[in-house]
């Protein structure tokens, strides 16, 4: 079951609706170098590079200048700068406390973040994450397509990068995990056999399956096992920057009131969902015990409603494989 209710740290807020042309999103993005700066009717928000081999990406650096967009009535002008090197999860959140480099940047669920940061409480990808599905080899695939319940999976040794968040709810588990530095790594250790599964959400292995048929063939998926946990992503904000925390989460419930996050949404995600959809999709139940009730009901107004009536029975006091 999930843990006890946690602190946290964002901002109610009233909405404020205006339009906008996602095209805005292009003229505010800036190099990391030079450095913007700052002036009294200018927010300077400076995010990490992450390089993955999917869209999701984009669509969250969409999505973040929408919501400064959105707001730039109430809050001013905005200038979006993004890092040129890539900076690994855990010195994401070490610059985040400090608040120089790095003023926000998004994640799944992870309750030291929370601590450590103003989390926005708005799911960017309204949960879809919560499928996690499994590359693995054709060694390994009969294995995997015939689990039947969560303790059939101890059978595999599971591919983590460090500071994830779903090697923190393995590690509850205690299912072996073996971890890379490094994310391009973590394929190339799946095929040289390191590990037996690399666990993926739903967009993230639709878009790497596609370059893996050419960087590494032999790495496959089975569409139809996979588990499920409450696993939602937000923005997180350094807390030398609240009202930047205030701004996104306004921002981001304008553009879901007026209809312009779900069409962003539906640009990059619904062959995703049609996945989590599939009736033959098999999955299986994994608490998240970054995430509690509290969490889940603020939320839930934002979550996919699929999703919602998959895991509400889940969330009281039992919890049953699906």
């Amino acid at each position: 079951m999930l843990l006890l209710s946690r602190k946290n740290k964002s901002v109610v807020m009233k909405l404020n609706l205006s339009a906008l042309l996602i095209g805005a999103f292009f003229s505010t993005v800036l190099n990391a170098s030079p450095q913007p700066q700052a002036t009294p009717d200018v927010t300077v928000v400076k995010v990490p590079y992450i390089s993955r081999q999917t869209t999701h990406v984009e669509y969250l650096h969409r999505l973040l200048a929408l919501a400064l967009e959105n707001t730039k009535a109430e809050f001013g002008e905005y200038r979006i700068q993004y890092h040129d090197t890539e900076i690994q999860p855990e010195r994401q959140l070490r610059e985040l406390e400090k608040g120089e480099l790095v003023s926000v940047t998004f994640s799944h669920a992870k309750a030291k973040w929370d601590d450590a940061s103003i989390r926005v409480p708005f799911p960017l990808a309204k949960g879809l994450g919560s499928y996690r599905f499994f590359f693995t080899l054709p060694k390994h695939l009969p294995a995997l397509e015939k689990v039947n319940s969560l303790q059939d999976f101890y059978q595999f040794s599971f591919g983590q990068g460090r500071g994830w968040s779903t090697a923190t709810i393995l590690e509850e588990y205690q299912f072996r995990v073996v971890y890379s530095s490094r994310y391009v790594g973590l394929f190339i250790m799946l095929e040289s056999e390191r590990f037996d599964l690399l666990m993926r959400g739903s967009f993230e292995i639709l878009g790497e399956e596609q370059h893996l048929k050419t960087a590494h063939p032999e790495i496959i998926y089975s569409p139809d096992i996979a588990m499920l946990t409450l696993l939602p992503m937000y923005f997180y904000v350094s807390d030398t920057q609240p009202e930047l925390a205030t701004r996104l989460e306004q921002g981001l419930k304008a553009a879901y009131e007026s209809g312009e996050f779900d069409k962003l949404f539906a640009m990059y995600f619904n062959d995703a969902r049609a996945l989590v959809n599939s009736p033959s999709l098999r999955s299986f139940w994994i608490d998240n015990k970054n995430v509690d009730k509290e969490e889940y009901y603020e939320i839930k107004p934002y979550l996919l409603p699929e999703l919602v009536e998959k895991i509400e029975p889940i969330i009281q006091p039992a919890h049953h494989e699906l």
